[in-house]
């Protein structure tokens, strides 16, 4: 699979954050997955829809389009109600595959987001995928229902290198593949570095034994731009089920 990862200060608001992102698919190889750049979300409102607009991106490209999506019209249809901060899965054709909504908050977001429930991984062309946004990756509960995902599709806020460390961590300890973007800019007094990247687990035999060994990252930027490669998915499939075997082992 081929997964591209878009970055990019947010600036003059959501269809302005569009026509950035269809600036850097147009020089992208024909991803199959594409994640949308870190807190997308954070120019949406209520009064916009993003659905149609993601919905034309992913079929103008022909790719799976992943972005963060947070409380909207179509998902909080009264005005005091609270909203969900959450990642979309648009398919190809423009349909919604997958809602996976955030359940870590920081205080300030309690006051106007709910909780999510279900915590869940989603097919989608065959690869099976997990959606995880801020502070879920703080979360070990989280990550141990996500186990079975060949990617994790990321998106988060950094003013320094913790989430990237902390992806890596994760990559090694779910045994998938994770795509990651980061906020670009200044917002409520902090400044958000990027930190784009795409990362794999991966492992060494050592006297026939199997042990994970570290995670690398394949493709990082930190500033406006993309990243892009090509995954083997086989790779993380093939990884789960030695460790899979080992564990079993290790308890008869």
């Amino acid at each position: 699979m081929r997964v591209c990862v878009l970055q990019f200060r947010c600036a003059g608001g959501f269809r302005r954050a569009l026509e950035k992102a269809e600036g850097y698919l147009e020089v992208a190889r024909n991803p199959d997955f594409v994640l949308l750049g870190g807190e997308f979300a954070l120019n949406e409102s209520k009064q916009v829809d993003p659905y149609p607009l993601l919905a034309a991106l992913a079929e103008r490209y022909k790719c799976n389009i992943i972005a963060p999506v947070d409380a909207n019209k179509r998902r909080c249809s009264k005005p005091a109600e609270k909203g969900h901060i959450s990642m979309h899965v648009f398919g190809r054709s423009g349909e919604v595959l997958g809602i996976q909504d955030k359940r870590s908050f920081y205080p300030k977001e309690r006051t106007f987001f709910k909780r999510g429930s279900r915590v869940q991984i989603f097919e989608v062309d065959g690869i099976r995928i997990a959606l995880m946004r801020g502070l879920d990756i703080l979360d070990h509960g989280y990550s141990s229902k996500i186990r079975g995902a060949d990617i994790v599709f990321f998106s988060t806020m950094a003013i320094d290198d913790m989430m990237l460390e902390l992806a890596r961590a994760r990559a090694l300890d779910i045994k998938a593949y994770f795509a990651m973007s980061s906020y670009m800019g200044t917002y409520s007094g902090m400044n958000f570095i990027g930190n784009a990247a795409i990362i794999e687990p991966v492992y060494m035999v050592i006297d026939g034994e199997h042990m994970l060994h570290q995670s690398q990252v394949l493709r990082h930027i930190g500033d406006e731009g993309l990243v892009q490669a090509d995954l083997d998915v086989e790779h993380v499939r093939t990884m789960k089920a030695k460790f899979a075997r080992k564990r079993s082992r290790s308890r008869t």
